[in-house]
């Protein structure tokens, strides 16, 4: 399964998720790969740090930025993984068109935090949208909450604003719901992910993410 974690925003987590995504999927006994797309190469970054220090599993990163070399080298890839996560960069560039045609599945963050964010997504599902008709409909694309607090009146407010974004563009939320924790960004600077952490709660949340999504899979 190729997975494109995809947003026109920074600071929605995308990077965040795919690689704590890698890990669980790693743990449950699939070959993961992440396919770094973004000019930042943080998620490079982040596997270096996890190899410096010796984690296992091991969560091979790949950095690719350059458009036209993505698909070949993603399908040649795939040939030696059972999971490619394309970490794709917060704009609407062509190696991000070009993650969305190649993947079975988009996974697209979201925060709830009012205006901006929904508009984004809005012009992301758009050109999803256009994908999907070419591929015609074979192209699954789930909404992920993430960074969710329960009790602000504005992330509750929110969730039926994207209740319409999912009526009107044909798009499913995932059940699952990360919620706003210090312990995603205190085990990402370690080189881990949660699963490996010792908050128990986030380890719980992602594992149920990483589950639901493979059950998608299995769909496929």
């Amino acid at each position: 399964m190729i997975i494109a974690s995809i947003s026109y925003k920074g600071g929605v987590g995308k990077s965040t998720i795919a690689q704590n995504l890698a890990i669980c999927f790693a743990k449950s006994g699939y070959k993961t790969c992440i396919v770094d797309a973004d000019e930042t190469q943080a998620t490079v970054s982040w596997t270096g740090v996890r190899f410096e220090k010796g984690i296992e599993p091991p969560v091979q990163s790949i950095g690719m930025t350059d458009h036209k070399a993505l698909v070949g080298n993603v399908k040649e890839q795939y040939k030696n993984y059972d999971i490619i996560i394309i970490d794709c960069p917060p704009s609407l560039s062509p190696i991000a068109v070009k993650a969305m045609y190649l993947s079975h599945l988009l996974l697209i963050p979201l925060t709830p935090r009012g205006g901006s964010d929904i508009w984004v997504t809005e012009k992301l599902l758009d050109k999803y949208s256009t994908i999907r008709e070419e591929k015609e409909g074979g192209l699954p694309a789930y909404i992920l909450i993430n960074q969710f607090e329960p009790n602000l009146n504005l992330h509750r407010a929110s969730l039926s604003i994207i209740e319409q974004l999912e009526e009107e563009f044909e798009v499913k939320r995932l059940k699952s719901v990360l919620n706003k924790r210090t312990a995603y960004g205190e085990a990402n600077v370690r080189g881990m992910g949660v699963y490996e952490y010792e908050d128990r709660k986030a380890k719980k949340e992602i594992i149920a993410l990483a589950n639901e999504i493979l059950k998608i899979g299995e769909g496929l």
